[in-house]
């Protein structure tokens, strides 16, 4: 009766035990411990996507990334105004964005980044910037679930180039860009080591000739490999409301491509990266980026 009793305790703390890593291979990865004090982690594991997660309040996650788009290709924005280190217009050549994010409540934050681009066939250098608010929409009792909604202002890096139907070649873009709003939706979910996600982008520039929305839509998946790394595929979708009929920006544009990425020091520190090729007569042939965050 002894032994039974021995091996019934037995028992009970291996599945203890099993319950724990668990909770610490998913349950967890969306918290850090900071001496005293739990906060947030750094979890942008996105290459593009939004990560529907929220810095903590009062906590500063600083952003940047650089994005190279082959030379030769129609422009494309790829705009995510929140991902792993987001807010890029791809255009022909190299960019880089730089920025930061801070809680101002448990679910709201406040964003903002500057981007330059340099290289290419447009304008250089030419800069832009974003700024806007996001909101957790769901509990925080949700741990494996991500919904994010965010709006706010956009200055392009540089006006057009705009499409001409007559011709069917891009004018030349000016230096300036256009003023602009944009809003956003993002979910993410957690099944164990996969991870799920999808962003709804829209956005308007103030500018005659320009499309009344551009829409852009993306999807990917990720899984944890082991530990702190994780591999997936993400594919982005841009300018959707042109798939049936040319506008301003010539036509829908698709790519894909897969991505990694590596968290460090307890998950302040995540970068990411992941070359991406076109699927469609206007996409850009190939877009690489690289980018990283770090929480404060």
């Amino acid at each position: 009766m002894r032994r039974h009793g021995i091996l019934a305790l037995g028992l009970l703390s291996l599945l203890s035990a099993t319950r724990t890593a668990r909770a610490d291979d998913s349950s967890d990865v969306d918290k850090v411990q900071t001496g005293d004090s739990t906060s947030h982690a750094i979890d942008r594991t996105w290459l593009y996507l939004d990560d529907a997660k929220l810095a903590a309040p009062w906590t500063p996650i600083g952003m940047s990334n650089v994005t190279y788009t082959s030379v030769g290709s129609s422009p494309t924005r790829v705009y995510s105004p929140y991902n792993s280190f987001g807010a890029n217009t791809a255009l022909p050549g190299a960019m880089t964005s730089v920025g930061g994010e801070v809680g101002i409540a448990s679910r709201v934050s406040v964003i903002a980044l500057g981007q330059v681009g340099f290289g290419g066939e447009g304008p250089s250098p030419s800069a832009g910037a974003i700024a806007g608010v996001r909101f957790q929409l769901l509990p925080d009792s949700r741990r494996h679930a991500h919904l994010v909604a965010s709006a706010g202002y956009l200055r392009e890096a540089w006006a057009g180039p705009v499409f001409d139907d007559a011709t069917g070649t891009w004018l030349p873009g000016q230096p300036h860009g256009d003023d602009g709003a944009w809003v956003q939706a993002a979910f993410s979910g957690d099944i164990d080591r996969l991870r799920l996600g999808t962003t709804v982008h829209a956005e308007h520039v103030f500018s005659p000739g320009r499309d009344a929305v551009d829409v852009m839509v993306q999807a990917g998946a990720t899984y944890r490999v082991v530990g702190m790394l994780r591999a997936g595929v993400e594919y982005i979708g841009q300018d959707l409301e042109e798939t049936f009929a040319d506008a301003a920006e010539g036509g829908a544009r698709h790519f894909i491509g897969p991505t990694a990425s590596i968290q460090l020091l307890q998950d302040r520190l995540t970068m990411v990266a992941g070359p991406s090729i076109g699927l469609s007569q206007f996409s850009p042939s190939f877009v690489g980026r690289f980018g990283l965050s770090y929480g404060f």
